[in-house]
């Protein structure tokens, strides 16, 4: 059963068909999976094979094609007649002699007639390869880039998409926090992992836990500067510091949250970054609000963090929704889109420098008077 009303769903079509006319674009291929799921509920995992989501400017719902095999992952999901689920044979799959674009290119052609087609060309799983068989198909028709199209349409979150949210930031709180009580000497890291992976699966007694991204938890000197490690079997160890980024996801719809900890007396450096890092975010947070710019709210980061000298390079946000980091718009200096109510960022202060390592963020909810955060997990430095 599709995650969202029908009417939900149809909304999103429209603004994306919307958005289309606005690009000179009359069929578009949505190749993203996030974008697939937003525009039809579905659920599988399958981007490793093409398939596409097919808008037609003015029609109310697409068509979806997938491989033969995925039609029952599109079934219990999607919100769309079974008219309008298609597949290619199985027999395009893992042979030069048959393409899945033959079958894709040759209904896009049948859908687009003569008008303008645009294809999601930024997403991840179409390569080089795709386009050159899709072209084959295609002929010498001008394609254009339609990769913002239906990034632009769900920049502002629905109150049922919300309303994931929170579920994600009660599985998230409370899985993070299980998880830094049982840090302690000798405990190993991936038992750590484990007990957070459990908690962010299980979730709570009202609301279960989706397929989740590995828990990202670098660990110990020389290795907490690391923003994308995981875990390993090592024990911890009397002043190993653990920087946290976790994520609950509730039909796809995340909550982000990041702590950091460490067992033992914080060395006074560490209590230096861990000002400056409280002081730049509670800024930022003041400064989220409807009217001001990404920009805006990285200047006052900055503001408040730079006279505590400690270096940061990275950017301190970004938005944040179906699948994580959904690229609407990035908390840094020379992004000058206008937040609107109802924008969900993830706001996170990362230090990732040779000399320092802390991380601290919340996912935020861009409310009428300002932000709005999920999460209730104590703000502070934990330790164990």
């Amino acid at each position: 059963m599709a995650a969202f009303e029908i009417s939900e769903y149809r909304e999103r079509v429209q603004r994306v068909s919307a958005n289309m006319q606005e690009a000179g674009i009359d069929t578009l291929l949505v190749l993203s999976q996030d974008h697939m799921t937003y525009l039809t509920g579905y659920e599988g995992d399958s981007d490793y094979v093409p398939q596409v989501t097919i808008v037609h400017a003015g029609d109310t719902d697409p068509i979806i094609i997938l491989r033969e095999m995925d039609l029952y992952c599109a079934y219990p999901t999607v919100y769309l007649d079974e008219s309008r689920i298609e597949c290619y044979p199985e027999n395009h799959i893992g042979t030069p002699e048959r393409s899945p674009w033959d079958v894709i290119g040759r209904r896009v052609a049948e859908i687009a007639g003569s008008g303008r087609i645009g294809v999601e060309f930024s997403s991840s799983n179409f390569s080089f390869a795709d386009h050159q068989a899709l072209v084959r198909v295609l002929g010498d028709r001008a394609l254009l880039d339609g990769s913002r199209v239906v990034t632009r349409a769900r920049t502002k979150k629905s109150a049922a998409e919300l309303a994931y949210m929170r579920q994600s930031a009660t599985i998230v709180d409370r899985a993070l926090t299980n998880g830094i009580n049982e840090i302690a000497e000798g405990v190993r890291q991936c038992d750590i992992a484990a007990r957070i992976s459990h908690d962010l699966i299980a979730g709570t007694p009202d609301c279960g836990g989706g397929p989740i991204k590995p828990v990202t938890m670098p660990t110990g000197p020389g290795v907490a500067q690391a923003p994308h490690l995981k875990w390993t079997d090592a024990p911890y160890r009397a002043g190993d510091q653990t920087d946290f980024e976790v994520g609950a996801f509730v039909h796809r719809y995340t909550c982000a949250l990041s702590r950091t900890a460490i067992i033992g007396d914080p060395p006074p450096r560490l209590l230096q970054v861990h000002d400056a890092v409280m002081d730049g975010f509670h800024a930022a947070e003041g400064a989220i609000r409807p009217g001001a710019t990404c920009g805006d709210v990285h200047r006052a980061f900055t503001k408040a963090f730079a006279p505590h000298g400690v270096r940061k390079e990275s950017r301190i946000g970004y938005s944040i929704g179906l699948e994580w980091s959904d690229l609407c718009f990035s908390l840094q200096d020379d992004d000058e889109t206008v937040l609107e109510t109802d924008f969900t960022t993830h706001l996170i202060i990362g230090i990732w420098e040779r000399e320092d390592a802390y991380v601290f963020s919340e996912t935020m909810h861009v409310g009428e008077t300002g932000a709005q955060s999920f999460s209730s997990m104590p703000r502070k430095l934990f330790i164990r």
